[in-house]
């Protein structure tokens, strides 16, 4: 039986969220590209933001009361993964798990970012301070991303085994098409639903011109002031 499970928004999150992680982790090498690593960051920010708010008002499998995180799901899912999707058609309880995480991490990269960048007076949070230095800050973004890349580790390989022990199903397919071959309860979006959708989804694809443009960020100003401190110190030695 063929099943409406992922609904449009939530499969617009999911292909944004992977597009903008990729993106904002092949920018970060460049220093130069700074404003527009920050920019997807910001939309990544308003995505994870969109998703728990999802979490709670979207449709059945969408939402976090249908995960099914108990040690007695999780136990049921090792013992028989065959079966699992009779339980669980929407994510399953070792999926649920990872997902929650990923979201956790997501949003914890983009604060310790949008902090790193305001504790060096730059971004649009440049007010905001907490008290950690920019190197703790930094030492937390770089975690939270290895976290993050080990946590999407985790989520392949579970396709992998999912699509070996459930291949009739269509599991990865269902991420592009929304069905999966199971018998289950369609979803239907509410008016109120797709409301939220336009304007989580709306909001995040705006920000990142919006940041580009109107985001100030000087990716040359540290490397000056090294560089006039240490022409100043030459000098200081050329005198004595």
């Amino acid at each position: 039986m063929k099943t409406y499970i992922w609904s449009l928004p939530t499969r617009l999150f999911h292909w944004l969220l992977v597009i903008g992680m990729v993106a904002a982790y092949i920018l970060s090498e460049e220093e130069e590209l700074l404003n527009f690593h920050s920019a997807i960051g910001y939309m990544v920010g308003i995505l994870i933001i969109f998703r728990i708010i999802w979490g709670f008002v979207g449709p059945k499998y969408s939402r976090f009361s249908d995960f099914p995180i108990g040690i007695q799901s999780l136990k049921l899912f090792v013992s028989d993964m065959k079966s699992s999707k009779s339980h669980s058609p929407g994510h399953n309880p070792a999926a649920s798990v990872v997902m929650l995480a990923i979201i956790l991490f997501a949003l914890l990269i983009v604060v310790s970012g949008s902090l790193l960048l305001a504790s060096e007076g730059q971004g649009f949070f440049s007010g905001i301070g907490i008290g950690l230095s920019s190197d703790s800050l930094k030492e937390v973004h770089e975690i939270a991303v290895n976290i993050l890349i080990a946590l999407v580790v985790i989520h392949l390989l579970g396709n992998l085994v999912d699509f070996i022990f459930n291949r009739k199903v269509g599991t990865l397919g269902s991420m592009v098409t929304g069905y999966k071959m199971i018998e289950a309860e369609n979803v239907k979006l509410t008016s109120f639903q797709k409301i939220i959708a336009v304007i989580g989804i709306t909001s995040a694809l705006a920000i990142l011109p919006y940041s580009v443009v109107n985001q100030k960020i000087d990716t040359q100003s540290e490397g000056q002031e090294q560089s006039g401190q240490e022409n100043g110190e030459e000098g200081e030695e050329d005198e004595d």
